[in-house]
């Protein structure tokens, strides 16, 4: 009889001489069917969900290995490694995470390290690499990938699969210093409205031929985007039934993933329900009516609410140079469809809601997430607070 769950994963919280914590446990894999003994290994990550997800990798990788490790000598190349990862890690994601991380392998991590043997590749030419993939960034050349240091962070789950695997004894991308990123900060602002440029987009939605339903959709679309913050996927994936208009509720249960199906939202906070004004109500029940009338013209019935009468469920691509047409239109920057979510957490925290009910409101697994995005965006509320100081002072 096989062992299993013979031990219970403890999760332990260890700091690295530069301060940064990391997380780390011992995992036992199973017993190994050629040499009868028991297999178990280190698991290292700086969250504790990046390490229960490792920990997947590595019992995935175990079992489709036939439950042994006797055969990972075998792996020579580090392209032959990555696509023996990538068979393990893409049971363990979601489609949309599936894709992007195979462009970062295909455009990226291959083409820099897919030619080397593993016993070649070491510390010293990875840590070069990551220097000149900086260098390039920061001095801001053409063709720089900004992103770096999730390149490194995949090139070093790559390794460390390796090690699992015994292909190679160690991971030489471990003590790789990352080099900082002086560009990030300067081009990953929240892009969102001021007040000036919401009432400029809003006037201009107000000059646009309602007797069009094309412009009717798009206008309700954008306005239900700014009164809920959903993401965009997760508004293209609603019914009717997701909607309590009675109750003033938006039950999010679901996304659309870029193949146009259904999925699970993002995290567990990303369920949720959001409350809606009286006006988005009266909005929605006007453009359900108008929808219903749209779509008995060519013999539908619509359950899907933001559905173009074609497909199942709408492609976010069209409706991206939809929206690209009218922010030139009405002379307002181009913040795409997340800037809405972005502007109603601005208007939001500049109105005094607590942090705690935006991270609800937004989906945010963590309140810092919510903090760290949002916090310089509730300006005006900290010129308020000097208000009250200076009343107070006064008072006295």
């Amino acid at each position: 009889m096989e062992k299993e769950n013979k031990f219970t994963m403890n999760i332990s919280q260890y700091t690295k001489k530069d301060g940064s914590i990391v997380y780390r446990a011992n995992v036992y894999l199973g017993v190994d069917k050629v040499t009868g003994k028991d297999v178990k290994t280190s698991i290292t990550g700086r969250t504790k969900k990046e390490v229960k997800q490792k920990t997947k990798e590595a019992e995935i990788a175990f079992l489709q290995n036939g439950s042994t490790r006797f055969q990972a000598t075998n792996i020579t190349t580090y392209k032959e490694l990555a696509s023996l990862w990538w068979e393990s890690y893409k049971h363990t994601v979601k489609p949309n995470t599936q894709l992007n991380v195979r462009r970062l392998l295909d455009n990226h991590i291959l083409p820099l390290f897919g030619a080397y043997k593993l016993d070649k590749l070491n510390t010293p030419i990875i840590q070069d690499i990551v220097n000149k993939l900086a260098d390039k960034t920061n001095k801001g050349e053409d063709g720089a990938f900004l992103y770096y240091d999730s390149l490194h962070a995949l090139n070093k789950r790559i390794l460390q699969y390796g090690v699992v695997m015994q292909a190679i004894p160690f991971n030489p991308a471990r003590e790789v210093i990352l080099p900082r990123n002086t560009q990030k900060a300067k081009r990953e602002k929240v892009k969102h409205f001021d007040n000036d440029e919401l009432k400029s987009f809003l006037k201009y939605l107000d000059t646009l031929d309602l007797s069009r339903y094309r412009y009717y959709y798009e206008i309700t679309l954008y306005k239900f985007l700014l009164a809920t913050g959903c993401r965009i996927n997760e508004a293209l994936a609603l019914s009717w039934s997701d909607i309590d208009l009675d109750g003033a509720i938006v039950h999010i249960t679901k996304t659309l993933n870029r193949d146009l199906e259904i999925n699970s939202p993002k995290s567990k906070a990303s369920y949720r329900d959001i409350d809606i004004d009286q006006a988005t109500v009266s909005m929605l029940k006007q453009y359900k009516l108008r929808q219903t009338k749209e779509a008995w013209k060519i013999g539908q019935r619509e359950s899907v609410v933001f559905s173009d009468f074609i497909h199942e469920y709408t492609s976010i691509v069209k409706l991206k140079k939809r929206l690209l047409t009218h922010f030139k239109h009405a002379d307002v920057p181009n913040i795409g469809f997340h800037g809405f979510r972005h502007t109603h957490a601005s208007l939001l925290l500049n109105s005094g809601i607590p942090y705690k009910e935006l991270q609800h409101r937004l989906g945010h697994s963590q309140i810092s997430m919510t903090m760290d995005i949002y916090s310089h965006l509730s300006a005006d509320k900290e010129k308020e607070a000097v208000s009250y100081f200076e009343k107070a002072m006064n008072s006295l």
